[in-house]
């Protein structure tokens, strides 16, 4: 999915507004709290207004960063 980082509110989670994903039958959203290891991110240093392209995996209760890049 290609999204916006809205903020990084703790080590492990990242806020998201992401376009469509039609792979997980979800529209566009405003805001999308992903849990990820915070390695992952540390290696990316997300900040607020950064486009990314992620790879997620939905389990029971939470989206889970897969792998996460900057885009232009």
């Amino acid at each position: 999915m290609r999204g916006t980082i809205v903020a990084r509110p703790a080590p492990d989670l990242v806020l998201v507004s992401h376009d469509a994903v039609q792979g997980l039958g979800m529209s566009a959203m405003e805001l999308m709290a992903i849990a990820a290891e915070p390695t992952l991110l540390d290696a990316v240093g997300p900040r607020p207004g950064d486009r990314v392209k992620l790879a997620v995996r939905a389990t029971e209760d939470r989206l889970v960063l897969l792998r996460i890049e900057r885009i232009p």
